[in-house]
């Protein structure tokens, strides 16, 4: 990739990337997962992405709709993994393209993986703004790719 010197607008693109990945980070913390109870005498069943990650090889609720996510528990995982990476590669990389790529590829994986592992039935707030964060993340990383071919 060739290095380009970073200016002032790429460089306010670039931190807007990065504390949208660190907000994304704190979403997998907000409830992620609403089970409604079918006989609607309790709540039902909440969980944010970490509480399903603890899941794996514990105790899972005892409910028939829940059970169904022990199968993808260990899928829990790329909630946080996928907006690290993203993260840290718009923090690190200060004169290429290669953050604008990685975090276009992040968006993607963010989007299928929340409506394919929490899918449409089951969402909760967390979930629902990690889904429109990572649309925000999209439209700011195709700012900054054509900021990128301006002439300095």
């Amino acid at each position: 990739m060739i290095k380009k010197r970073e200016n002032k607008t790429r460089k306010r693109l670039r931190i807007t990337q990065c504390v949208l990945y660190l907000l994304e980070i704190l979403f997998c913390t907000f409830t992620y997962i609403q089970i409604p109870n079918p006989d609607q005498t309790q709540l039902g069943f909440f969980a944010t992405a970490f509480d399903m990650i603890g899941y794996i090889g514990g105790n899972f609720p005892d409910a028939a709709q829940t059970q169904a996510f022990s199968s993808v528990l260990p899928l829990f995982l790329v909630f946080p993994i996928i907006p690290i990476i993203g993260f840290f590669f718009c923090a690190l990389d200060k004169e290429r393209n290669l953050k604008n790529i990685v975090s276009v590829i992040c968006c993607l994986l963010g989007v299928f993986s929340i409506l394919t592992i929490v899918s449409l039935n089951f969402m909760s707030y967390g979930s629902l703004l990690a889904l429109l964060f990572y649309i925000l993340i999209s439209f700011i990383t195709a700012m900054a790719m054509v900021a990128r071919l301006q002439n300095d």
